[in-house]
């Protein structure tokens, strides 16, 4: 199972279908080949790895990290890739949330709140 196929795919903006079509496979195939019901060849295996710039192990998702971003936001992928879906919406509706607090309380920074504190 390539789990973080999908992931690429679509943090690069592609359909199964586009994708198919650069490797040269059909669509069904690369369904398959994310949710496990199909197994890869190995130099189509190196190939995705080339295309998106990452290792074959995190293909295969023996490594966790996503190239380019930063630590923290690799951990939380991780946390995030551990939840079930039930706590995966709770996260995401979180997020939102203090994201709509952040924009509300834009004017504030860590020195403001650090000052207030004392």
């Amino acid at each position: 199972m390539l789990l973080n196929l999908a992931m690429l795919r679509k943090k690069h903006k592609l359909s199964q279908k586009e994708l198919a079509k650069k490797f040269n496979v059909n669509q069904n195939t690369v369904s398959r080949w994310e949710n496990g019901d199909r197994q890869i060849d190995l130099e189509t295996l190196k190939a995705l790895s080339v295309f998106f710039g990452v290792s074959v192990d995190f293909l295969l998702g023996n490594e966790s990290s996503v190239p380019d971003l930063p630590q923290d936001a690799n951990e939380l992928l991780a946390l995030y890739g551990k939840m079930d879906d039930k706590f995966k919406i709770r996260l995401l509706s979180t997020a939102y949330a203090m994201l709509a607090e952040q924009k509300v309380n834009s004017n504030l920074n860590l020195d403001t709140i650090r000052k207030a504190d004392k």
